[in-house]
């Protein structure tokens, strides 16, 4: 027995409840994403990813509990290498066996994780590049807080169908221990649906909603690129005023006048994903695809209003005398 979560070996296993808490922390997450604000939105995407990465967890320690020991493995590949032959089974044993560097790695890094887990044929590619994506929505939010207000609610509302599909899929090793705790006693699948409860649920309507949110932001970037060449003086072929100083100000509106061929390709894709209703990942993946796109050019945009607004105050400011 070789356990993989760091909450395996606790003293306490054989007496703790494992899965109440989770039940707390759903319940929770409930209540932020009922209240329709902001604050909550961001509390709940946060309280999302870290149930996740527990049941994702406790997935991989499933996977790995009952593989053979490190010596024993090591021990069989040093008679195979040395010329001895192992059965086909003891030497797939061998090749499969998970070391303590990449438990390690695993233990430390989501996606590390998920990757083990698709290659074990628990998740989809699909799936794993999804829940990657969603935790680094939950650091964009928490950590850098570079994540658009308006996005929020709709992330958390995929990470719920999301968590409620992982919830319902695990199959722990053991069923939960008996407890002197008197609160009832609950499974991972006896959590199953209540993420869900009251939510609706169809993929069509979560495709209006990315949809809207896409469309959104693909406008703002072509208006920004609209300004860029015109403050750049581009004509009808494209080319910029030569007589302009290459400083910092010209190189970021260059940046962007540079993005002109690919706005048509991003409005597109933002429409396109209205028809992304035959799965949750099916509208997801493409999403993520033409988000990881504009994120790249989005800084540059949002520095451009922030000049134009300095100058607009300067404006006023002369005009009023000050």
């Amino acid at each position: 027995m070789q356990p993989f979560a760091s909450d395996w070996d606790r003293v306490t296993v054989q007496q703790a409840e494992q899965w109440n808490w989770l039940a707390v922390e759903i319940t929770e997450i409930q209540r932020c994403a009922k209240a329709g604000d902001q604050a909550h939105d961001r509390l709940a995407l946060i309280l999302l990813d870290h149930l996740v990465e527990v049941v994702v967890g406790r997935e991989v320690n499933a996977q790995l509990a009952l593989q053979i020991a490190d010596s024993v493995i090591e021990e069989m590949r040093e008679f195979r290498d040395s010329g001895g032959e192992l059965e086909e089974q003891l030497s797939r044993l061998v090749d499969d066996h998970v070391g303590p560097d990449r438990r390690k790695a695993m233990d430390d890094h989501l996606h590390e994780k998920t990757k083990f887990l698709m290659q074990r044929s628990v998740l989809t590619a699909q799936e794993r590049e999804v829940l990657d994506r969603l935790h680094q929505y939950r650091n964009a939010a928490y950590h850098r807080d570079t994540l658009e207000p308006d996005l929020i609610s709709d992330l958390v509302l995929a990470y719920r169908v999301l968590a409620d599909e992982l919830l319902g899929r695990h199959k722990p090793i053991a069923w939960t221990m008996a407890s002197s705790d008197p609160s009832p006693i609950v499974t991972p699948q006896q959590l199953r649906g209540r993420l869900v409860e009251g939510v609706d649920v169809d993929v069509k309507a979560m495709a209006r909603r990315f949809h809207d949110h896409a469309v959104k932001r693909v406008q703002v970037v072509s208006a920004a690129v609209s300004t860029a060449q015109g403050l750049l003086g581009v004509d009808n072929s494209g080319v910029a005023d030569a007589s302009l100083p290459d400083d910092d100000m010209a190189r970021m509106l260059t940046g962007l006048s540079d993005v002109a061929k690919r706005v048509p390709s991003w409005g597109k894709q933002a429409e396109g994903l209205r028809s992304k209703t035959s799965s949750l990942t099916g509208l997801m993946v493409p999403f993520i695809n033409l988000d990881r796109a504009l994120s790249s050019i989005e800084p540059s945009v949002r520095r451009l209003d922030m000049i134009l607004d300095w100058w607009e105050q300067r404006r006023i400011d002369e005009l009023r005398g000050k």
